[in-house]
């Protein structure tokens, strides 16, 4: 008896310890202004995967930031995606704000969020980065204290 209490005492500190943990995916953004794409994983060459959650992207203005376009998952689940079109809804997702038509010159602020892991071992994960369209592609912006 003394032997299972044991080890049961040593299991909840384990998953307690995975329940704190988190994990960064990379998140490339290109494609026309119109209609720039999302891609994730570490090597931009190379999309894989990843069980997503949800995606924002946000309009950097003076003093604050305003959502152009949200979605998240219906139900409980994440969805496996490698890409994800700006404006298009994909299936078992939802739009909190419908896609806004982008600027040339703007800042963006795009982050998504998932789960990663098998079923015992599920790592909530979160990926997103500043970008602006300029001379026809999609670049990052490096962040700044004094956002434009």
């Amino acid at each position: 008896m003394m032997v299972i209490l044991r080890a049961g005492a040593l299991v909840v500190p384990a998953f307690a310890l995975l329940a704190a943990c988190s994990a960064m995916i990379g998140l490339h953004i290109g494609g026309s202004l119109e209609q720039p794409v999302a891609r994730f994983g570490n090597d931009v060459a190379k999309p894989e995967k990843v069980c997503v959650d949800s995606l924002v992207v946000w309009e950097q203005l003076p003093d604050h930031m305003v959502p152009v376009w949200s979605i998240h998952t219906v139900g409980a689940n994440c969805r496996k995606l490698d890409q994800v079109t700006y404006g298009q809804v994909p299936a078992g997702f939802a739009a909190d704000v419908v896609a806004m038509p982008l600027r040339a010159g703007a800042r963006y602020y795009v982050s998504a969020s998932g789960q990663t892991g098998g079923p015992l071992t599920r790592v909530p994960w979160m990926g997103g980065g500043d970008y602006i369209f300029e001379g026809g592609a999609w670049r990052p912006a490096e962040w700044r204290w004094d956002r434009p």
